[in-house]
């Protein structure tokens, strides 16, 4: 009876171990967020390019996001996540786009009216700095909903 018991407790160790391990691994490294973080912080900065000739001004920020990704997927690790994108995450996706709109659109409209120089530079702060944040809080949202399935 005492020998099913230790047995049963070690099983449970080890699935709760590699519940941990499979929370860990499904976490995508801080510096995604920080790739996305500033290719939305680029589109903030727009505004800073209204002067610019109009095919430059759609093109200039596309290659600094193609840029931006191009650095961040320098050296990618080798294993691939394979998360499946639930009603959840794309949620939360979906509230980083909105937060991108609202901020964009704000400070776009603020520097067009007001001529005030800076709302853009805070604004591109301010999102960069919400994703890097809330981005690594979702990870790990997402690893203990996957974890406890």
């Amino acid at each position: 009876m005492e020998n099913d018991a230790a047995d049963a407790r070690r099983g449970l160790d080890v699935v709760e171990a590699t519940k941990q391990v499979n929370a860990e691994r499904l976490r995508r490294p801080r510096r995604y967020w920080v790739m996305v973080g500033l290719m939305l912080s680029v589109f903030a900065l727009r505004p800073y390019l209204s002067a610019w000739p109009g095919l430059l001004q759609y093109i200039v920020p596309v290659l600094a996001v193609l840029a931006i990704a191009g650095v961040a997927a320098w050296k990618q690790p080798t294993a691939v996540r394979k998360i499946r994108l639930s009603a959840r995450m794309a949620w939360q996706l979906a509230g980083f786009a909105v937060l991108a709109g609202i901020l964009g659109g704000v400070s776009h409209a603020v520097y067009a009216e007001q001529g005030w120089w800076w709302v853009p530079a805070v604004a591109a702060l301010v999102m960069f700095l919400i994703v890097v944040t809330i981005g690594p809080m979702m990870d790990r949202s997402w690893a203990r909903h996957v974890s406890g399935i």
